[in-house]
């Protein structure tokens, strides 16, 4: 018998060190298994979706927890719209907005990177030859996925209106043909030549000092960029070297391809563009003018589909087994890359805030969408529509949160007043704390 539990201990301290050598994937377990307070973080996450809801900060929600390779928390709140009629469920898919641009383009550069085919510090005009003879010509990749290249947001209203707000019918059709094959919403299609008249638009931009200034516009030709480098579609580069292996089922372009529309979780009413509720399309401008596909948005995916890709990355490269990117690639990638510019971010990747000096109990009113006890190694990204993805080395933490805040407006100030993504993202650093004063 003593043999029998000698054997038994020995093989769960096999299985955990296995675990965490990236060499098990992600499974469900207590949080009081993996040193977290279950109790404290269930009703307060609880609590604060709960609020949330009722403020109208969002119609609702996913929230996932995950530490040391367990998924200790993953819940889904409220209904896709305030209509309440038909409630979220943890399979149901939402638009991951800007978190497109660590989920997909970002880590498709790495690999490239790694390979040797993609330099971080030559200038980005020896793979892309529309920047030759521009202003950007000597812009690297290193700068503009730090941010720090000087170049600007496009104008979106400028680029596909007319003067008084007409669609300019040169890109845009209500029906479809060869001439307009990109579905932007039910009834609108953008024209073959979208990508190559937005790159004439991006070329055209004035650079400004090289300094922080977040902006989307090179995450619109990296789909581009990878395609032409190695030859394959960048989506199924996408797929098949990261998502399929990964066992990721329902994270995806365009989900309307593959997935029914109650499913999917819908954005705002737009009045502006597509004159309607978009739902099933992605919400950001750019990408659905690029069909849908877009280094920048486009992304749509669940919450627990997003685990593995951030174990991944928290595991050093490694997942179940597989390796998919080098643990120095990831430090580099994730590590803040001009700090003596003021400038906090990684490559493709959001960090803390120089300056994040909050309290835990002056989270209203602030900012920053993150928990304030998050590390200084941690690292993460959001996305326009509320979600949000964030992973922390120190703790081996996951946080996953994914909303719809814009339903039925961008123009939602409870959201950003009330800030319930750093409330829940502090709840797991608490849940942390109260385990280890037990």
């Amino acid at each position: 018998m003593k043999r029998l539990i000698i054997f038994a201990a020995t093989l769960l301290i096999t299985l955990s060190a296995s675990a965490r050598k990236g060499e098990a994937p992600l499974t469900h377990a207590t949080p009081e298994s993996v040193g977290m307070n279950g109790e404290y973080l269930t009703r307060t996450i609880d609590s604060i979706a709960t609020h949330s809801i009722a403020e109208r900060c969002f119609p609702g929600c996913q929230i996932l927890v995950a530490r040391k390779g367990k998924i200790v928390f993953s819940k889904s709140y409220g209904h896709h719209t305030y209509e309440q009629t038909q409630a979220v469920e943890n399979q149901h898919l939402y638009d991951m907005a800007s978190c497109t641009k660590v989920l997909a383009s970002t880590i498709a550069l790495m690999r490239l990177v790694e390979q040797g085919q993609l330099s971080l510090d030559k200038p980005l005009s020896l793979y892309f030859e529309e920047f030759r003879g521009t202003d950007k010509e000597q812009c690297t990749l290193r700068e503009l996925l730090a941010h720090q290249s000087g170049i600007r947001n496009l104008s979106f209203g400028r680029m596909f209106f007319e003067k008084g707000r007409t669609l300019r019918s040169d890109m845009f059709s209500r029906f479809s043909s060869e001439a307009f094959p990109y579905r932007v919403c039910d009834s609108l299609y953008a024209c073959k030549d979208t990508h190559a008249m937005m790159f004439r638009q991006i070329v055209d931009l004035p650079l400004s000092t090289k300094k922080l200034r977040y902006a989307c516009t090179s995450f619109h030709c990296y789909p581009t960029l990878i395609e032409r480098i190695t030859g394959r579609n960048y989506e199924e580069f996408l797929y098949g070297e990261f998502y399929r292996p990964l066992g990721i089922e329902r994270a995806t372009y365009n989900p309307l391809h593959c997935f029914s529309r109650e499913e999917i979780v819908p954005t705002e009413v737009d009045n502006f563009f597509r004159k309607g509720l978009v739902h099933g399309f992605v919400h950001d401008e750019a990408a659905a003018s690029l069909g849908g596909v877009s280094g920048n948005a486009g992304l749509f995916a669940n919450a627990e589909s997003l685990a593995p890709i951030l174990q991944m990355l928290l595991n050093g490269g490694l997942y179940n087994g597989k390796r998919y990117l080098k643990q120095k690639s990831i430090r580099e990638w994730t590590s803040c890359q001009y700090p003596r510019n003021n400038n906090y971010r990684g490559l493709g990747f959001d960090r803390r805030r120089f300056s994040d000096k909050r309290r835990t109990a002056k989270l209203d009113n602030r900012p920053y969408y993150y928990a304030p006890s998050v590390s200084k190694r941690s690292y993460g990204h959001s996305g326009f529509t509320g979600t949000m993805i964030w992973a922390d080395p120190k703790e081996e933490l996951i946080f996953i949160f994914l909303t719809n805040r814009i339903h039925p407006s961008r123009d939602n100030k409870a959201f950003s007043e009330q800030n319930p993504r750093a409330k829940c993202h502090e709840a797991a650093y608490e849940a942390i704390r109260r385990f280890r004063q037990k």
